[in-house]
């Protein structure tokens, strides 16, 4: 999204020549905006979701602006879980607590806050908050089932939105305990929240680089909110996901662009995998939605039978298990072609 020429754009290609002629190969195109649905589509179903950054707008701005309240209410270690109730409370599918670091966040912003009116671009974050309240929404599996297709881009736009409303409503609840809170959304971010996330218990890392959670897979958005509310945080929570992934594979073999790897990438002490995101990119753009059919190959965004899960551990054999019965019932890949009724579109006379 750097304005080619401008002093922030010769400024990172300076720094990093390699990227230029790869990133302007995708600069300017908007992925929402190359579908290649008839107009007749687009007029009519596009407004489904046009409107959402303008809502996550109003809702970062409310919370923004909310006074916070000048004295604490003391909280005993053991309120955190009356804390993880609310969020779920307030439409949160599963969540978590993690105390935040220096690492914990990104140097500088990175620009994409432009729908909030906010021009941060490379302004520093400094790491005043002192925990992550991190959590998960669910996205419609008949939808994410559809990808790339348009299904699919309804079902993460939804996401984000319903992440912005529990992230405003918990910023507020906080503010109103005598703590300050921000909350991450899709067009504001403090930090990375798949490290979080990892480190708050609510998964592991797979290959695609995704939180995969134990009942939904990948089929989730992240939120947060950061606070100097302190409180005990929670614990990673390993179920064998590295291993399973080295027999799935199957987000890479799906993956249309060919841009996941199964090469390690470790980043502060996480296990993370090279990926080609240019070649995610070009992909979203060709197919006019941010594509998601790594999200749909997982065998757990199909739910796996959760007392397998529990016994997946260093155990090969429930390991394939999972796996051949994946195959059996899906193949490699559960897409359904034919499109939902909210975008059915019939002949009119």
């Amino acid at each position: 999204s750097l304005e080619k020429g401008s002093d922030e754009y010769n400024a990172f290609y300076n720094k990093h020549p390699e990227l230029k002629h790869p990133d302007d190969l995708l600069r300017g195109k908007s992925f929402r905006h190359n579908s290649k649905k008839s107009p007749r589509f687009k007029e009519r179903f596009e407004p489904i979701y046009k409107h959402n950054k303008t809502h996550i707008k109003a809702l970062f701005d409310m919370a923004k602006t909310y006074p916070k309240k000048p004295t604490h209410v003391p909280l005993q270690p053991h309120f955190k879980d009356n804390i993880k109730e609310i969020v779920k409370y307030y439409g949160a599918t599963d969540v978590g607590l993690t105390t935040l670091t220096d690492y914990s966040f990104y140097q500088a912003f990175g620009g994409v806050s432009d729908a909030l009116g906010i021009r941060n671009y490379g302004e520093k974050i400094l790491p005043k908050y002192k925990t992550a309240i991190v959590f998960t929404v669910l996205m419609d599996k008949d939808m994410i089932n559809r990808a790339p297709q348009f299904e699919e881009l309804l079902a993460t736009e939804e996401g984000y939105l319903k992440l912005a409303h529990i992230g405003a409503r918990l910023t507020m609840y906080l503010k109103d305990l005598g703590y300050q809170s921000i909350f991450n959304n899709s067009e504001y971010y403090l930090a990375p929240l798949v490290p979080l996330a990892y480190d708050a218990g609510l998964g592991e890392i797979g290959i695609a680089n995704h939180l995969i959670t134990p009942k939904y897979g990948n089929r989730v958005r992240l939120g947060a909110v950061f606070t100097t509310l302190e409180l005990p945080p929670d614990e990673p929570k390993e179920f064998g996901l590295r291993d399973f992934c080295k027999k799935c594979g199957l987000c890479l073999m799906n993956c249309p662009a060919k841009a996941i790897s199964h090469r390690p990438r470790i980043v502060n002490g996480r296990h993370f995998y090279k990926f080609d995101e240019n070649a995610c990119y070009d992909m979203w753009i060709k197919s006019g939605t941010d594509c998601g059919t790594c999200i749909q190959s997982c065998p757990f965004s199909q739910e796996i039978d959760q007392d397998l899960v529990s016994q997946m551990k260093d155990n090969d054999e429930v390991m394939e298990k999972i796996f051949e019965q994946h195959l059996e019932t899906y193949g490699r890949r559960n897409y359904i072609k034919g499109a939902l009724p909210i975008v059915t579109l019939k002949e009119e006379d």
